[in-house]
């Protein structure tokens, strides 16, 4: 048994060092230099990956055209705005697909269940119909709202510290295009990723308060759209970029501290839910309910003549 194990990793460890020695290497300088490999051919690049991304994305992406030409241009336009807003790179046609397709699946649940449970009560049976298409059918759609959401907020809530950084490199002499890519180094999460496409866009030769407008209204969010139309029109009339920076800082500073009073106030209508729901009735069983027993044992001894303790 134990010549049986010796021999078994002698073979094991033999073969794992000849597949290292013999694999093929990833040649260093080509890729500091950015040289792609040739492209794959296409029955090849057909055949590579799973099942889910060779025949259903495929499916989902036709039907989702499909739907997208029947659909109202508003309701596309909109699909298309949030996925924009959620930084997802996803064209509006494959997300309706997807979104059609999950709510198949939820009729199609629905429909296994009314069918395995036949002696359930048919209240029940259209109750769990409708919550289960009702979820499959809008949860797509919720999610890319609440990433969308999440990222406008998380923008908001870092742009003031961008702005704040951006005026402090201009002001100490470092130029409009290294001082965003200082912030873009130096922050973290949405804002860093808005600006890097922003410069790079402005690398690729676009203008600046183009690349700029355009990368803030795919965000969607209002104070950096607003900060895009000032570096706008101070390009256009000719104003000193550093005064329209530091002015739109401190109105950042400003807003930003508006929304934490806004916040604060609040915050006690906010705490009078979980009040209501918590407090007012474990209150009400502590004290209303005895009054109301109490009461019940009066008026059933009223005609029986029983002195009641």
């Amino acid at each position: 048994m134990l010549t049986t194990l010796i021999g078994l990793l002698t073979f094991v460890s033999v073969t794992l060092l000849a597949w290292e020695l013999l694999r093929p290497k990833e040649n260093p300088v080509l890729r500091r230099i950015g040289v792609e490999a040739p492209p794959e051919p296409t029955r090849e690049r057909q055949l590579k990956g799973s099942l889910l991304r060779r025949l259903v994305v495929p499916a989902a992406a036709d039907l989702g055209r499909w739907l997208a030409g029947i659909l109202p241009p508003g309701l596309v336009r909109r699909v298309d705005r949030v996925l924009t807003e959620a930084n997802l790179d996803m064209p509006a046609g494959t997300f309706i697909g997807f979104w059609a397709l999950s709510a198949l699946a939820g009729v199609a649940l629905a429909l296994y269940l009314n069918w395995s449970r036949p002696t359930m009560p048919a209240g029940a049976k259209a109750v769990i119909t409708l919550y289960t298409i009702l979820f499959f059918g809008a949860a797509p759609y919720i999610l890319i709202l609440r990433r969308a959401a999440r990222r406008k907020k998380q923008i908001t809530r870092d742009l003031p510290f961008a702005l704040d950084l951006l005026v402090t490199c201009v002001e100490a002499g470092v130029g409009v295009e290294s001082a965003f890519a200082i912030v873009t180094e130096k922050t973290s999460g949405p804002i860093s990723e808005t600006f890097a496409r922003y410069l790079k866009e402005g690398g690729l030769g676009r203008p600046r308060r183009e690349a700029l407008m355009d990368v803030a209204r795919r965000t969607g969010v209002p104070d950096l759209i607003r900060f895009a139309t000032s570096v706008e029109q101070a390009e256009e009339m000719g104003v000193s970029l550093g005064d329209v920076l530091r002015k739109q800082a401190e109105d950042m500073r400003v807003m930003r501290r508006l929304r934490a009073q806004e916040a604060a106030n609040r915050a006690p209508i906010l705490m009078t839910i979980p009040l209501v729901l918590c407090f007012l009735p474990a209150m009400a069983a502590v004290v209303i309910v005895p009054s109301i027993l109490n009461m019940l044992r009066f008026v059933s001894g009223l005609g029986t003549g029983v002195p009641i303790p």
